[in-house]
């Protein structure tokens, strides 16, 4: 379920740009770092966006490198024998800044409705954290689900070039509400899929 499910048919595709870094030895934590810089430009090309309409074909460009680099670092980390519990901590940590900078630039941007970013976000941060504590209540961590990070960053860039070529601001909101109902189902698709694990 969601675009999580093709994640190794898009790490087969990343294979080349995998080897270039691992052959510069590159470390995981550069390559995250990258994807966080990335998102926080995305973030402030959104909240710009109202009066420079350009800045959002930066948006689809940005959703695929933050997960492009994503999926490098682990694969990286591994190659490199650079993996650790810290580092997988620090990702986490990392993905929940880009998050919300990238839903904040919305949010703020004056073209959504305020209340329902926040509430979206929220709950991105609540799904992100189920994920998560499900892993640390010895279970796995879970990634399941119609909407996570990447299903985010499609979705994201398909409403930034909607907005740019039709002028129609309101796509936000309804792309916010779209967002807010894919993560509530995937939140109970992942608890439920905890509770069967932990039982």
């Amino acid at each position: 379920m969601g675009i999580y499910s093709v994640k190794p048919k898009f790490q087969k595709i990343l294979t080349p740009v995998k080897d270039l870094l691992v052959r510069g030895k590159v470390h995981p934590t550069t390559i995250n770092i990258i994807g966080l810089a990335i998102s926080l430009l995305a973030g402030i090309a959104l909240y710009y966006s109202g009066q420079y309409a350009l800045l959002l074909w930066y948006i689809p460009v940005a959703g695929f490198v933050r997960t492009a680099c994503n999926a490098l670092d682990g694969l990286v980390s591994r190659e490199l024998g650079e993996a650790s519990a810290f580092g997988e901590v620090l990702n986490e940590f990392i993905d929940r800044i880009s998050d919300s900078a990238i839903f904040l630039g919305v949010t703020f941007s004056a073209l959504a409705d305020m209340r329902l970013g926040i509430v979206t976000l929220v709950v991105i941060l609540l799904n992100s954290y189920l994920s998560i504590v499900s892993k640390a209540a010895g279970g796995s961590r879970q990634y399941g689900g119609i909407m996570g990070k990447a299903d985010r960053m499609i979705y994201l860039g398909i409403a930034a070039v909607a907005v740019a070529v039709s002028g129609y601001t309101e796509i936000w909101n309804y792309f916010l509400v779209f967002i807010l109902a894919g993560t509530m189902i995937t939140m109970y698709q992942r608890f439920m899929v905890t509770r069967k694990e932990l039982a």
